[in-house]
């Protein structure tokens, strides 16, 4: 199978932010989660490719911008996603591809550099972040899902520029791998599309206050073949006061894309 065509452009990881896996174990119910894992499903393309602007800000130190590709795909039953990014100016000794799927916990992850000329596993964790941004592959991975394994619960409803949303609390298992003690993440109700995350970290402010907030304007959701996509996101470290801001320049939903596009063995292929 032949790859999609690879052109110099940028991508936003944030294309399936309402990429939800199903919210397995939990009963249906008045007010239940339920009614935001229906909603999240309803909003999930088979799949999509993009092009979009990362821009880094850091705290201290120039602002810089890198080109991106993005691929991402959608079981039939919405019960996985999976995405390839791609960064087609990086150095040679430098990660230019990623993989990302759904796994028990966070998720499993592949790195891609020219100079090694295959795809390794490596974590999730905050260490590894996305082409030099404060975007870990951890935050990533749950901008394409809403729930993970740990203990979640609907909190009360919320709101943001006059639009209702749906929020959920997520406090990760013990030992599943994830930076963070607590994730509090909004959804609005018509699109159905994260609209907002606070992660919260015990380092930070004693868990009292999100480490890592994840913000959409609502007028930057537009709807992309009966599908609502942030066309631009903004995620702030507030522990150093770094800043990546992501903005879709070009989205496509194609009906689909072949399934072993999405192996680390195909890595190769995007990164070129």
């Amino acid at each position: 199978m032949s790859s999609p065509r690879v052109s110099r452009a940028v991508i936003v990881l944030w294309v399936t932010l309402a990429g939800a896996a199903p919210f397995a174990g939990v009963a249906r119910g008045a007010g239940s989660i339920q009614d935001v894992a229906d909603c999240a499903i309803h909003n999930l393309p088979p799949s999509a490719h993009a092009h979009a602007k990362l821009s880094y800000q850091p705290a201290k130190g120039e602002p810089r911008s890198i080109e991106l590709e993005y691929w991402s795909r959608t079981a039939p039953e919405g019960a996985r996603s999976v995405a390839v990014i791609a960064r087609h100016d990086a150095p040679k000794d430098q990660v230019s591809a990623y993989l990302v799927s759904d796994g028990d916990a966070i998720g499993e992850a592949w790195a891609y550099e020219n100079a090694r000329g295959k795809a390794e596993r490596v974590e999730t964790g905050g260490r590894n972040k996305l082409f030099g941004s404060n975007v870990s592959l951890e935050d990533f991975a749950r901008f394409a899902r809403v729930l993970f394994p740990g203990q979640v619960r609907r909190l009360a409803d919320g709101e943001i520029g006059g639009r209702k949303l749906y929020v959920v609390e997520t406090k990760p298992s013990p030992g599943g791998g994830s930076d963070y003690s607590r994730i509090v993440t909004s959804i609005d109700q018509e699109w159905c599309t994260v609209m907002r995350r606070e992660s919260y970290t015990k380092d930070f402010a004693k868990g009292e206050r999100p480490r890592k907030i994840y913000t959409v304007d609502p007028a930057d959701v537009k709807i992309d073949s009966g599908f609502a996509n942030p066309h631009r996101a903004k995620l702030v470290d507030e522990k150093d006061g770094s800043t990546t801001q992501m903005e879709i320049l070009s989205l496509e939903l194609p009906a689909k894309i072949e399934d072993d596009f999405f192996t680390p063995d195909a890595l190769a292929r995007a990164a070129h």
